[in-house]
């Protein structure tokens, strides 16, 4: 594998270069596969991190492996663009691509259970509450009613430490504001630190089942979906708009089935329930796992075997299968099985307090932040402009899949892939790293296609990719949908054992 150079300390397209390559090696490639990838495009976020450049390489990755898919199908390898800004937009919140016509959609996060809230020692804890089961957890944890003003004065009564711990225990999702150096000096951040950006492990083997179309180069594909909020929700959805054939599963009472509608996350898929607890239900999902070529789900380690089929399982009732999964805290650690969410991850890993510190050396040029959508000061731990965490880690995935639908197609064999966000903290964060100068200010306003759809009832137009496979098409051929939608099976039928 040829040496990735060293990479520029300050943000730029050099660096966007260099954190493609980066994960370009992790998922087993060569390095100089990046050469030829165009990058367009200066400036950043203001804040201490690269968040353009590792937003750009995110969507890079992708792209090229759509590139490496078609050629080792024997076509010509497509040249690869990406745009730094824009791709920064793409992480921005309302979610691309939708654009609604008849009236704009808020911009930034706002949910009074996404919050902060001062501790006994003078410390921040983020907890993420906006789903009801984890809202539950905690206040019953906490012992107060679902109040976020009873959830403030219990805070304030414990220590940071102990009432992370605490929450954790109930199932709740909380961490405690880190320092950089605190993280590093933990006993997770040393492991997450050695363990590989996406780590690749090979399985058991199989003939293809489908060959890739030169526009769409997915087509035939089958995905099945067992995914979560939005990191992994992400490259499903960009395997749709490649063509693939795209599942989601969801329990009959999981907390986005109750309380989400249609919405950019599902663009492209079919959303059905399935309770797989149920002996007919687990009895479909191994029906459906054995004729998938792809298995995408953000299960903490171990979650998923108690359906009664672990990963070499999995590997033994769909021989060759893609598999890429993702955790919050990393595969190894003391912190490995907790619950996570990206805002979470933020505060746990150092990214948070690094804002506000940073802020706090420059005031008068670098206040106020820009905390998911809102202008704050840096009296506290911020988050980042965007959950840059969750959305990199989804198109890693996505590059994930595809890779390894080329190798399934050239030597039959299948792999299982695995990435977490704390891993893209640790690679955002690296000591050498500052942002760009130039600032990029969000919201961003970028063209949109000129058909419109619709979208909840609402008429809508959608974004242009922030990056390009030069004779490729990137478009969803199903609108969003509602969970429950469709049945758990296939819309399309194949010869053979594995229809």
């Amino acid at each position: 594998m040829d040496p990735t150079p060293l990479a520029p300390s300050k943000g730029g397209q050099e660096l966007t270069r260099w954190f493609t390559r980066q994960i370009w090696e992790s998922l087993g490639e060569q390095s100089s596969d990046v050469d030829s990838l165009q990058v367009s495009g200066d400036g950043d976020l203001g804040t201490p991190f690269p968040i353009a450049d590792l937003a750009a390489a995110s969507f890079a990755v992708s792209g090229l492996s759509v590139a490496s898919l078609l050629e080792a199908s024997g076509l010509d390898a497509p040249a690869v663009a990406v745009d730094r800004p824009e791709s920064v937009a793409w992480f921005d919140v309302p979610l691309a691509p939708t654009r609604y016509i008849d009236e704009p959609e808020q911009h930034g996060i706002h949910s009074r259970w996404m919050a902060e809230y001062l501790t006994a020692d003078d410390r921040w804890v983020r907890v993420q509450a906006s789903f009801p089961s984890l809202r539950r957890r905690m206040c019953e944890a906490l012992g107060v009613p679902e109040d976020p003003d009873d959830v403030a004065r219990a805070c304030r009564a414990e220590s940071a430490e102990a009432l992370e711990s605490r929450l954790v225990r109930a199932g709740a999702v909380a961490a405690f504001g880190r320092s950089l150096a605190e993280w590093r000096e933990s006993d997770q951040g040393r492991a997450v630190a050695n363990e590989p950006i996406a780590d690749l492990r090979a399985t058991t083997s199989r003939s293809a089942r489908w060959s890739p179309h030169p526009l769409r180069p997915l087509l035939g594909v089958r995905v099945l979906d067992m995914t979560r909020v939005v990191a992994a929700p992400m490259a499903t959805r960009f395997l749709a708009a490649l063509g693939a054939e795209v599942l989601r599963l969801d329990p009959p009472d999981g907390d986005e089935v109750t309380m989400m509608k249609a919405n950019d996350i599902v663009l492209g898929k079919r959303w059905a329930v399935l309770d797989a607890k149920t002996p007919e239900g687990r009895e479909r999902y191994r029906q459906l796992l054995a004729s998938a070529d792809v298995f995408v789900h953000g299960y903490r380690p171990g979650a998923l075997d108690a359906l009664g089929y672990d990963a070499d399982a999995r590997a033994e009732i769909s021989p060759g299968l893609v598999e890429v999964t993702l955790d919050a805290y990393g595969w190894t650690g003391p912190l490995s099985h907790r619950r996570g969410f990206d805002t979470v991850l933020q505060f746990a890993s150092g990214l948070a307090h690094e804002h506000a510190r940073w802020a706090n050396e420059d005031p008068d040029h670098r206040l106020p932040l820009n905390s998911l959508g809102h202008r704050v000061d840096g009296s506290r731990p911020r988050i980042l402009p965007v959950e840059i965490l969750d959305f990199s880690t989804g198109y890693q995935l996505a590059a994930a899949a595809i890779n390894g639908l080329r190798r399934q197609l050239v030597t039959g064999q299948g792999s299982v892939t695995k990435f977490s966000l704390a891993r893209t903290s640790t690679l955002l964060a690296q000591p050498e790293f500052t942002a760009g100068a130039a600032v990029i200010e969000l919201p961003l306003s970028l063209p949109t296609g000129t058909r419109v759809h619709e979208m909840n009832r609402r008429p809508s137009r959608r974004l242009d990719f922030p990056f390009r496979v030069d004779g490729v098409d990137l478009y969803w051929d199903r609108p969003a949908e509602d969970a429950g939608s469709s049945a758990p099976q296939w819309a399309t039928t194949r010869p053979g054992p594995h229809q």
